[in-house]
Parts: C-alpha cells; structure tokens; sequence
C-alpha cells in the first residue's frame, strides 16, 4: 500500500469507528433497544463492510496470474485481512446473541464476548496502516508521511478506551467536589462511606489504567522512531473526543485538557529526543510525560467544578502515573541482557 492508500483504510475506519461511537452512545443513553437492526448498527456495520471491501479490493488487484490472493496482500495488510474475519465472525455471533438474551445496555454492553470478539477483530484492521508504515525502511520524515499510522494508531487506542468507558476519567470526574459532595451528602444517613470510598476506587483506577492505555501506545510509536511535533496531541484529543461522544459532549473541555496534555508530551519529545539509542531520555519522558496529562486535567476540574478528593489522594494518583510510564518504557525497550561470556 502506498501512504495514500494508507489514508483510505484510516477514514474508512474512522467511519467504523463513529458507528461505534454512536452504538456506544444509544447502549449508554436510550433505554427500551430491543431489536438487533438500528440505524446505529447500520452504520458500524456499514462502516466494516466498506473497510472491508476496500481492503480485499485492494489486495485482488495486486494478484499475479498463477498465484493465490494472499500472496497479493499488502505489507501489514496480514493481520487485517484475519480481524476481517474476527469481526465478520464476532458480528455474527452478536447478532445471535441478542436475539437469545436480549440487548444489553450501559456496563453489559461493553462486557459482552460477541463485543470482545469484534475488539479483537478491529483492533487487527485498525492497526493496518501502522503496521504498513512500521514495515517501511528509513525514519519517518514528517506528519504528511506519519499521519496515516499516526491516525491508525489513535483509532486503536480510542477503541481500546471505549471498552473501559465506566472507568474513564473523560467521560465521568469523579475527583470534582460536585461529585464527590454529592455522595457524601445524599448517602450521609447510612452509606456515604462506602458511595465515597467507590468513587476513589473508581477514579484513581481509570486514572491509571488510562495511562496505560494512551502511554503504551506512545511509547509504541516512539520505539519506532521519532514523532513528529503535535503527534500526540492529536492522538491524546482525538481518544477524548470519542469518549465525550459517547457521554454527548457534556463536557467538552475534556478534548482540550487531552490535547493540552498531549501537547506537553510533544513537547518533551523535541527536547528530549526519545529513542531505543537513548534509552536514558527514553525513560524520563516516559515518567514525565503522563505528569504533564493529569497535572492540566486536576487543574481544569479545580477551575470547573472544584477538587472533591484530598491532596494526598489527586497528587498521589499524578505521580502514580509518572511511575507507571517509567514501568511501561521497562517493557517498551527492556534492559540490555548480559552478553555470554566465551569459554576458553
């Protein structure tokens, strides 16, 4: 695949994903779904189809007379034409599914297997093109050339943090005093404890395990060479957006806290200049860069809502999150072994 074939995939795949998105939105807000066959289905579905369309398409006509279409795959095309297949199956099987228990809704939705199956699926297909560009000699020479992986990636991981949509900390804050005052006040007569003591649970679990989630896929591409400058800021908003379009933009300021916090790891790249060479610079901006996501986020909730939790609690849960991106640099590029030592 050429780059500009490459782009294809990625907006086809875009369309996909705002059918999930607005599948995701209707399981979230609209009660009473009862039937398989949605206008929101149709659109996810819609979405594969073309994709997959599009990619089989493309690998048809590369075919050679006397050879079998997949040797005519393209390069990092492998892997997508098999989540083809996943997805197809995984579909299949949902619509199975809902027809013997039902539809399911908020939590359940996104805990289904016949949703995991299609996870898997996607995940395959998204991550095509940046499989094509990782295949690809030579150092990335700037955004026109790295956006179509760059885009790949972001589509993987905002359908990688859709599926923990109830932990997420850009869809529910749970750290603002409105809502931490709210449970302890309306339960106060004999469960507040325990809704607050949920709430931290909740909060500082999606706190970190967003991190994972973004900052596994930034070192990610950072093991592959260096980013060019707003590369993150457009991934961190772009995994926002979809987020807030689940929840119908209730607070849209989110998308521009993740930008702001993407910005600052872009930032940290140009000065740092991360990379398997230098493992050293690799590991400090990888404990630096989460710090510079949740720092703005605590900020912008002071400023809207004001911060429910205690200082110790929303300033441990920053620095936990440094320590977490320092852990994930260990297994993005792992210590050098030992080299074996020659008998004489």
């Amino acid at each position: 695949m050429s780059r500009r074939e490459d782009v294809v995939t990625v907006l086809l795949g875009t369309w996909l994903m705002a059918g999930l998105a607005v599948d995701g939105w209707a399981h979230t807000n609209l009660g009473g779904l009862e039937t398989f066959f949605t206008p929101w289905h149709a659109l996810f579905y819609s979405g594969f189809t073309a994709t997959a369309a599009w990619i089989l398409w493309s690998s048809w006509r590369r075919r050679q007379p006397g050879h079998l279409l997949i040797d005519a795959i393209p390069e990092g095309y492998g892997l997508g034409v098999v989540g083809l297949g996943i997805f197809a199956v995984g579909g299949a099987a949902d619509m199975i599914w809902h027809t013997i228990f039902g539809i399911e809704v908020d939590i359940d939705a996104l805990m289904s297997p016949t949703h995991h199956v299609r996870y898997a699926g996607g995940i395959l297909i998204l991550t095509s093109p940046l499989r094509a560009e990782w295949a690809r000699p030579g150092p990335v020479a700037g955004m026109r050339q790295f956006a179509p992986a760059l885009l790949s990636a972001a589509l993987a991981t905002s359908l990688t943090a859709f599926f923990f949509l109830y932990l997420s900390p850009f869809l529910d804050v749970d750290m603002s005093a409105r809502e931490t005052g709210f449970l302890t006040e309306e339960f106060s007569g004999g469960g507040g404890g325990y809704a607050y003591f949920s709430n931290l649970r909740g909060g500082i679990a999606g706190i970190l395990l967003t991190t994972l989630i973004l900052y596994a896929s930034a070192l990610l591409l950072l093991r592959r060479g260096q980013t060019p400058m707003l590369s993150f800021t457009v991934m961190f908003a772009l995994v926002a957006a979809m987020i807030q379009g689940v929840g119908a933009f209730t607070r849209p300021w989110m998308v521009a806290v993740a930008g702001i916090g993407g910005l600052g790891a872009d930032l940290l790249v140009r000065r740092l200049r991360p990379a398997v060479e230098r493992p050293g610079s690799f590991r400090i901006f990888a404990g630096l860069a989460p710090i510079l996501l949740w720092a703005p986020y605590v900020a912008a909730i002071a400023l809207t809502d004001g911060i429910g939790w205690e200082l110790e609690i929303w300033s441990g849960v920053v620095i936990w999150s440094g320590i977490l991106g320092l852990g994930l640099s260990l297994l993005v590029i792992p210590p050098a072994l030992p080299q074996a030592s020659e008998k004489s």
